[in-house]
């Protein structure tokens, strides 16, 4: 069964039309199940259509209609189970369509085709024979209906996409903002699936392949030189991966090898590569699994340069939101800046190279647009809206006013917020409230005014790491620090300590681990490594000479032990630092990141060991509600408003007593979540730079005496939806609507 289905499966992938993947889905299964009939309905609206049948009358598809939930099609749809019957036609909810000519058959047998709690189509087989299908029949039906998902809601994009409806693909903000361009898609690679074909010697085709690595290495030098004028040396270092890839000994012999053997030099860099990329897309960790994309591009680049030598695509003439399956640094670098409109990556995540890049570039972009019809898309207008993480594409003229006028409202608004924040951050009662900023590269905190925020809640210092291609030495992670430090003035920057694992291993430092998240990262990874540990709170301790306005974060902590010894490394650096400086060094600050729920139940023996606790919102929710939010069958469960998190933030709230307390996640720099965690009891806020204006007018119009009422009623609620619209209710009595209704 299992060859079968994969057949059945990879012949629709492999069709060269939406049409012909669906002829060929009812084709191969009606051979398969050896039935008379098989016949595909897709859900169109309120009902079903028949797309695609291999058996009923040719005329009737793409014409024949069933209402929601008439006919026994339609029952499967609204039953959203499979439904077998011996005869059909006797059947009470049957409904005969004329036009389809199914007079004859009898035995049915019909599964839903779902994806996520939705139904897409209906996959049918009948027989003219009136009998019941058995049971390894019926599973292996509802087993194919279970793998066409992905094709299917790609040719049901695709085919709604055909209609002159503007069509809207929701995706993952990777880095906020709005563009209004056409789409161009990435130039397009050469395949690193090739038919082996034999060389001419291997001096001559090693000569090939070298003159390509070198030209090659070249174009890397050059991207990276076109990127180095517009943002910091560490974020042009990724290119330095490409280079060092090129010039790796292990790949060099390789590449040799392949050409000793007799084989072309194109046939040795897509059997050496396809190997690499197959070795890393095969490990769990996702951001490792993210590097096997670098890899292919990097085999692409030097295909192209032996059937193109020197040649390069030109560049676009006006604005454009580039596309493609995957986005890689190098696909943005080619495209100059002032012509790089907003970027679309069907594949990847925010800790991709592009995803770094985009945000550090200040590129509105979109990552993970399942089933988007890419080939359908060039040239069309497009809407990138990463804002609300939306993509519209081909909207009516009205709708692109519309967007306009809701960009400039936005941009008018957002100013007037940026305006207010030179007034003091309290409520209209005198109640003070510290907000600040998260940053993950020092371009981000060099461009804040210290004037304007409490300072940097959140330095995720695993940026810089994530850059390199290999360990930054105390040199390079003290001249970044002392940048950022500096840059704040007395404003109090907070840097964790190296948090990588789960969805950010490092690709020299690979993670194998089943369970990544529940596993080896934060600071049970660098305790295991003090050496890695005193490095790095050494550099942010020497960074502080002169500044004093350093503290240290510590990720993923679950037990008093962990402080203990971290505490120790970190007296340990001060006191060589001022044996090496012949002077006396004041302690840093050292706090706690509240991210793990045992953590919550350990804030009383905490207290006396830190100086002050962080709420981490986004991990806490992860393991509170056991979902990971960067799986995407998983995703929308997750919610910063869900009842056990609003307990878990009310019982921190209490359980740290008069010990400091912030949260740093996402729900800081939402209106609705700064309402409740204000509500809640806490009075320091970190969020990405874009929130702090609307965050801050939030602040100073309303009253702390107002909040009481509201946080009864947040204790009782009992749904997501329910502690999020109590918060928009208030927010609309006290004239407040505006932050979240264009959000």
């Amino acid at each position: 069964m299992i060859t079968t289905l994969r057949t059945i499966v990879q012949r629709v992938a492999d069709a060269d039309s939406i049409e012909q993947s669906m002829a060929e889905l009812v084709r191969q299964t009606r051979g398969a199940m050896n039935t008379d009939c098989c016949s595909l309905y897709l859900v169109d609206g309120e009902g079903l259509i028949l797309q695609a049948s291999d058996g009923l009358a040719a005329q009737a598809i793409g014409r024949a209609r069933l209402n929601a939930g008439e006919g026994i099609v339609g029952m499967v749809m609204r039953r959203e189970e499979p439904i077998n019957l011996a005869d059909a036609p006797s059947h009470p909810a049957f409904k005969r369509l004329p036009e389809v000519e199914e007079d004859e058959f009898r035995a049915f047998l019909a599964t839903p085709i779902t994806h996520r709690s939705k139904v897409l189509g209906v996959l049918v087989v009948q027989q003219k024979v009136a009998r019941q299908f058995n049971e390894e029949e019926e599973a292996f039906l509802v087993t194919l209906a279970s793998q066409l998902v992905p094709e299917l809601r790609q040719s049901r994009e695709a085919t709604e996409l055909a209609s002159s409806t503007p069509k809207r693909w929701s995706a993952t903000v990777a880095s906020p903002g709005i563009a209004d361009a056409e789409i161009l898609l990435a130039r397009p690679r050469l395949s690193l699936d090739v038919e082996p074909v034999q060389g001419q010697g291997s001096d001559k085709e090693w000569l090939r392949l070298e003159r390509a690595l070198l030209a090659t290495q070249d174009d890397m030098t050059a991207l990276s030189g076109r990127l180095s004028g517009e943002m910091e040396s560490q974020i042009s270092a990724i290119f330095d991966i490409y280079q060092y890839l090129i010039a790796d000994p292990v790949l060099q012999q390789d590449l040799m090898t392949g050409c000793d053997e007799g084989w072309s030099a194109e046939t040795v860099v897509a059997n050496t590569f396809v190997s690499y990329v197959a070795r890393f897309e095969a490990m769990t960790d996702h951001y490792l699994r993210e590097r096997a994309s670098d890899l292919k591009d990097l085999g692409q680049r030097i295909l192209g340069q032996l059937a193109r030598p020197g040649q390069s695509g030109k560049p676009p003439v006006k604005p454009v939101i580039l596309m493609a399956n995957e986005i890689t640094a190098t696909m943005l670098a080619e495209v100059p800046r002032s012509k790089l409109a907003g970027i679309v990556s069907v594949e990847g995540g925010a800790s991709s190279h592009a995803a770094i890049l985009a945000r550090a570039m200040s590129i509105p972009a979109l990552f993970g647009l399942e089933g988007l019809p890419m080939q359908a898309l060039a040239g069309k207008r497009a809407i990138l809206d990463a804002v609300r993480g939306q993509l519209l594409v081909e909207p009516a003229q009205t709708v692109v006013q519309e967007f306009h006028r809701f960009q400039s409202s936005l941009a008018k608004k957002d100013a007037r917020y940026e305006r207010g924040l030179s007034q003091p951050c309290q409520t209209q009662d005198g109640m003070a409230v510290c907000l600040q900023v998260n940053a993950g590269l020092v371009a981000e905190g060099e461009q804040l005014d210290p004037a304007y925020v409490g300072g940097i809640g959140l330095y995720r210092s695993e940026t810089l790491f994530m850059v390199q291609n290999h360990f930054p030495t105390e040199q390079t992670q003290e001249r970044a620090y002392q940048r950022v430090l500096q840059a704040l003035g007395d404003k109090p920057v907070t840097i964790r300590t190296l948090d990588i694992g789960g969805d950010k291993p490092l690709p020299y430092f690979p993670i194998r681990e089943d369970n990544p998240f529940l596993g080896w990262r934060g600071i049970r990874l660098t305790l295991d490594h003090p050496e890695l540990f005193l490095v790095q709170v050494k550099a942010m301790q020497r960074a502080n000479v002169g500044t004093n306005n350093l503290r240290i974060l510590l990720p993923m902590v679950s037990n008093l032990d962990e402080v203990i010894q971290s505490r120790k490394l970190i007296e340990q650096a001060r006191l060589e630092l001022e044996e090496e400086l012949d002077r006396e060094l004041s302690p840093v600050q050292v706090g706690v990141m509240i991210e793990v729920p045992a953590s919550i139940y350990l804030l009383p023996q905490l207290r006396p060991l830190v100086d002050f606790f962080s709420v981490g919102s986004n991990d806490l929710t992860q393991y509170l509600l056991a979902v990971d939010r960067n799986n995407a069958q998983v995703a929308d469960r997750f919610s910063h408003y869900h009842p056990a998190v609003i307990q878990a933030l009310a019982q921190v709230a209490i359980n740290v007593g008069d010990s400091e307390l912030s949260v740093c996640g996402e729900m800081a720099g939402e209106p609705e979540g700064a309402l409740i965690l204000m509500a809640l009891g806490l009075r320091q806020l970190s969020m990405n730079r874009r929130s702090l204006g609307r965050i801050h007018h939030l602040v100073r119009h309303l009253r702390s005496q107002q909040l009481e009422p509201l946080k009864v009623a947040l204790l009782q609620a009992r749904e997501c939806t329910e502690v999020r619209q109590l918060a928009r209710q208030w927010m609309d009595v006290h004239g407040l609507s505006e932050l979240y209704q264009d959000l």
